[in-house]
């Protein structure tokens, strides 16, 4: 748990594949008896990185300042520096990273599924008719009209049975 300590910052690779990574500042406290209060202890900093599209969602959702919870693989790195002498930081390889709700609110929002993604002519920006014979003349992204969202038909059901 820490706070982001500036934007993620974004790799692309050859592949397509993309990863993200954001730096997160450590405090945490501690009840010291000898003063009868709490006291900080040091500032740690963690290199967190997310791959695929936990990146691309850490991208869209993470901003300076903010308070957020990873969870993952902790790992060292350790490099010499230009001026001989030897550095270590430490890493987490996330498998989840979320914000804190202790200091906040947030809203979730789930990215669209390629397949949900209508096909657009880049020239004029329409959208193009690529619907299957029988339906949905006239929508042009393959007959969204009649489909039901899974989400919320399934919680729907589970409010009308109880």
């Amino acid at each position: 748990m820490g706070n982001a300590t500036d934007n993620p910052r974004e790799k692309q690779f050859p592949n397509g594949d993309i990863s993200a990574m954001v730096r997160i500042a450590v405090n945490s406290r501690y009840f010291d008896s000898s003063i009868n209060d709490y006291s900080d202890r040091k500032t740690e900093f963690v290199n967190v990185y997310a791959r695929r599209q936990l990146a691309r969602n850490v991208i869209a959702s993470v901003k300076k300042g903010q308070p957020l919870v990873a969870t993952g693989r902790l790992g060292t790195s350790e490099w010499t520096g230009d001026d001989g002498r030897t550095y270590h930081s430490l890493t987490l390889t996330a498998e989840t990273i979320g914000h804190d709700l202790t200091f906040g609110t947030a809203e979730f929002t789930k990215p669209p599924r390629v397949a949900d993604i209508p096909d657009v002519d880049h020239d004029t920006g329409e959208i193009k008719d690529d619907a299957p014979a029988g339906g949905s003349e006239g929508l042009g992204y393959g007959g969204a009209e009649g489909l039901v969202d899974q989400d919320t038909a399934a919680d729907d059901s589970l409010v009308a049975s109880h």
